[in-house]
């Protein structure tokens, strides 16, 4: 399904006026799918791609650097519960406005 423009508007309207409970289930949701994971995919990419650019013993100290992962964490759990609620939203917009306007 693609969303129309004023779709897209629609929903973010919706997403701006979720209730603190649709707030706190998306921020249980997402903490739950984070537990899921041992390694934060973030930090996994970003070892892979500084090396092309820099030498490895600064590159390693990254890798072990606990303020570079918990920012790496908070980043992460920012972008996926922008798009829980986006997904929530759209839901919600959906089962107001039938799939066939949304196209």
């Amino acid at each position: 399904m693609k969303l129309s423009w004023r779709a897209k508007q629609e929903v973010e309207e919706i997403m701006k006026n979720l209730s603190e409970t649709d707030l706190e289930r998306i921020g249980a949701e997402v903490d739950a799918m984070m537990d899921q994971h041992k390694i934060n995919p973030l930090m996994t990419a970003l070892c892979a791609f500084l090396p092309k650019h820099f030498d490895y013993p600064a590159v390693e100290l990254v890798d072990e650097d606990d303020e570079q992962y918990e920012a790496a964490e908070n980043f992460l759990r920012e972008a996926m519960v922008k798009v829980a609620k986006r997904e929530m939203a759209i839901g919600i917009y959906c089962r107001c406005h039938g799939n066939e306007e949304a196209a």
